[in-house]
């Protein structure tokens, strides 16, 4: 009886030992080695795909700093040239207002670049609208001729007033707004060398309205009138010699221009013309006429990006 009992229990064991065989080779039959083996993350894979996104992160900071630097602050150095748009009288015979240009000027220019697109194209080209919202120049002229009989305060106008003395040494304060539209090329953003990637070309076209005081230094020497007896031309002399010579001008101005920058220096050209109306601040003396002139000025200038 236990004999039989035993070989009974040894027969289910070996059927079971077989069926367990038969499905493991099965499993391993099913299992797609190739398939799987391609799922498996080494950690060269890891420190690969962290390598990728930290460059990622630092170009995209990178191509951000060269561009960001969006306002402009701009000292620059002028030639300014004021031409009559009419004929102007001096009041010394028959002479006429020569055209007047400036023996120096300097200027400082603010403004703000706005661009057009949210990023620049192909990290290569941005169009922008600017605003430059103060545009501030002083130009000196110098007297004309050699000093003398520059004016005449003995001769009046039709209407009884002193002709403006315009040969007088003068001072330009000009100040003005201007908006228009602007294009920054970066041309080596493509090559390899990082410190490259920050120049950049900016061209520029702008309109805007400006505002000129003219002031006319006083200087009784010359004053062609050097009567000493007559007591009516001694007072005339006197007035002219002593009043307010300053004349209030504006009018509509275009500009254009460049400058190449290295992250936040740069250089840069700037053209502008524009036509001008000259009155004077004192009507009193003399009167309310309108004077045209045409303004053309150029200017170099250094540029600093913020």
């Amino acid at each position: 009886m236990k004999k039989k009992l035993t070989l009974s229990l040894a027969c289910l064991l070996a059927i079971s030992v077989y069926g367990q065989d038969i499905n493991n080779q099965d499993l391993l039959n099913n299992v797609n080695w190739k398939e799987d083996s391609t799922e498996i993350t080494t950690i060269d894979d890891i420190v690969k795909m962290q390598q990728d996104v930290t460059n990622k992160k630092f170009k995209a900071s990178h191509y951000r700093e060269v561009w960001s630097r969006k306002g402009y602050f701009n000292i620059g150095y002028n030639t300014t040239t004021l031409t009559p748009d009419e004929d102007i009288a001096t009041g010394v015979g028959e002479g006429l207002v020569p055209d007047f240009k400036s023996s120096w000027g300097i200027s400082i220019q603010a403004g703000r670049s706005y661009a057009l697109h949210k990023t620049p194209i192909a990290n290569i080209l941005q169009f922008n609208m600017d605003f430059s919202y103060i545009d501030l120049n002083v130009n000196h002229f110098k007297q004309e001729g050699d000093g003398k009989n520059l004016y005449d305060s003995k001769l009046l106008d039709r209407d009884g007033n002193f002709y403006t003395p315009w040969n007088l040494e003068k001072y330009d304060f000009n100040i003005g707004m201007a908006v228009g539209p602007s294009v920054s090329v970066a041309p080596f953003t493509a090559t390899s060398v990082a410190a490259l990637h920050h120049v950049k070309f900016n061209a520029f076209f702008h309109v805007g309205y400006h505002a000129s005081l003219l002031w006319m230094m006083n200087d009784s020497n010359a004053d062609a009138n050097q009567e000493t007896e007559d007591y009516i031309l001694k007072e005339m002399h006197k007035m002219m010699g002593d009043n307010l010579k300053l004349d209030l001008g504006h009018g509509l101005i275009t500009s254009f221009g460049f400058s190449v920058n290295w992250k936040f220096i740069g250089v840069g050209y700037e053209h502008r013309s524009g036509a001008l109306k000259y009155k004077s601040l004192s009507t009193k003396d003399f009167g309310s006429d309108t004077y045209k002139f045409k303004s053309s000025t150029n200017r170099i200038f250094i540029q600093f990006r913020m």
